[in-house]
C-alpha cells in the first residue's frame, strides 16, 4: 500500500511529534508498505499565517497514495478518500487556551475570525471522519467538549524505549522539553528560591522562541540562581537525554494541561526515574500518581520546591517509584504493534 504520512513542522524546530512522524512513517516502511512522509511548515506568527497553513494542506493534492495518515492542525485537513487521522492536538489557541495567557492570537476582530477559521476547518475535517484516534483521553475530552465528536485513545509508543537506562542517582532534577510558556520552565526556576535540599535543576531542550530563551535566563539571573540552575536551550539527542535522565535525582514535567501522558514521563520511567508534575498538568496525570510514581505538587512555586525536597529525602524509593511508573505505563499497553494495527485498519 502507498501511504502518506502527513505532518507540520516549525522551522529549526524539532519535538516529539516531528520524531513520531519520522518513527511511524519508518514502521509502516518496516510493515511492507510504500511509506513516505510530507513535511509542511505552520507557523502562528505573524496571526495571519494560520490561515495560509491551513490552505496549504487543504490544496495538497494525494491522490496518487492509496492512504494518509494525519496527526495535528493542519495536516489533519488534507482532502483524501482514504484518511487516518491521528489526532495529536487541535490549534489550542482557537480552543481551550482562547482567552487564557497562552492564546498567542490577537483577541480582537483579526483572533476572532482566525479562530472561526480553525473552528470551521476541524468541524468540516474531524466529525465527519471515518477513522479518528485520539493520543489521550485529554485531547479526546477536548474534541468531545468542543466539536461534538467521540475518538478511540490510541497511545503514542516512545521511538527508542531502549536508549533509555538507569543509571545511579545524581543531585539534580532534569527537564527536558523545550523550553516555552507551556512547559512552565519559569515556574520551575521560581521554585528552586524555595527548595531547602542540596538539589540542582537541568533544563534541557530548544527554545521555542528566542524570546522565551531571553526572558528564562533574565528570571534566573535576577533570582541569582546561576550556580543552580544550568540551561542548555537547544536540540538534545537522544543519547544525550538518556545519559542526562539516566543520572537525575528524578525528571520534572510541569506543561499546563497537557495533551498526552508526554514522552519526558514515559522516557523518565524507562530510566527508573520518579516524575514531579502539577495537578493541572493534564493527561500527564494518567502516569505519574502522587506518592507512588511521582509527586503531583499544585502549580505555584513552594509547593514544587516542596516536591523537589520530598523526592530528594527519598532516596530509598526512588526506583520503586520509577518502576511503579513503568509497570503503569505497560499495563496501557503502549506500543508499535497496536499503533501500527490500527493505523493500517
Amino acid at each position: 500500500m502507498k501511504i502518506a504520512v502527513l505532518s507540520t513542522f516549525v522551522p529549526f524546530y524539532r519535538g516529539g511529534a516531528e520524531i513520531l512522524a519520522d518513527s511511524v512513517t519508518e514502521r509502516l516502511m518496516q510493515a511492507g508498505h510504500d511509506a513516505r512522509q510530507f513535511r509542511l511548515p505552520f507557523a502562528w506568527d505573524p496571526p495571519e499565517r494560520v490561515v495560509e497553513s491551513l490552505l496549504a494542506f487543504r490544496m495538497l493534492d494525494l491522490d496518487a497514495y492509496d492512504r494518509v495518515v494525519a496527526f495535528k492542525f493542519p495536516a489533519y485537513c488534507v482532502e483524501h478518500h482514504n484518511k487516518v487521522i491521528w489526532l495529536f492536538h487541535q490549534f489550542r489557541q482557537a480552543y481551550d487556551l482562547w482567552g487564557t495567557p497562552y492564546q498567542h492570537l490577537p483577541s480582537g476582530d483579526e483572533g476572532a475570525r482566525i479562530r472561526r477559521s480553525v473552528i470551521a476547518a476541524d468541524s468540516a475535517c474531524l466529525v465527519p471522519a471515518p477513522r479518528l484516534y485520539c493520543n489521550s483521553e485529554v485531547t479526546a475530552a477536548r474534541l468531545e467538549t468542543f466539536n461534538g465528536r467521540g475518538a478511540e485513545v490510541l497511545y503514542a509508543p516512545l521511538v527508542n524505549p531502549e536508549v533509555f537506562h538507569a543509571g545511579e542517582y545524581g543531585d539534580y532534577i532534569v527537564c527536558t522539553s523545550r523550553i516555552s510558556g507551556g512547559k512552565r520552565q519559569l515556574l520551575l526556576v521560581d521554585a528552586m528560591t524555595h527548595v531547602r535540599s542540596n538539589v540542582r535543576l537541568v533544563l534541557a531542550g530548544m527554545p521555542e522562541t528566542s524570546a522565551e530563551l531571553e526572558r528564562l535566563m533574565q528570571r534566573i539571573d535576577a533570582l541569582g540562581l546561576r550556580d543552580r540552575v544550568h540551561v542548555d536551550p537547544r536540540f538534545i539527542s537522544e543519547e544525550e537525554k538518556a545519559d542526562l535522565v539516566a543520572h537525575a535525582l528524578a525528571v520534572a514535567y510541569i506543561p499546563v494541561d497537557e495533551d498526552s501522558y508526554g514522552f519526558v514521563t514515559l522516557e523518565a520511567y524507562h530510566a527508573r526515574r520518579p516524575v514531579l508534575t502539577c495537578s493541572d498538568s493534564g493527561g500527564v496525570l494518567k502516569l505519574v500518581v502522587d506518592g507512588e510514581s511521582g509527586y503531583v505538587a499544585e502549580p505555584d512555586a513552594q509547593s514544587i520546591a516542596r516536591g523537589i525536597d520530598h523526592l530528594a529525602a527519598s532516596r530509598n524509593r526512588l526506583a520503586q517509584m520509577g518502576e511503579a511508573g513503568l509497570a503503569r505505563a505497560t499495563a496501557l499497553d503502549i506500543g508499535w504493534p497496536a499503533v501500527i494495527g490500527k493505523l493500517l485498519a
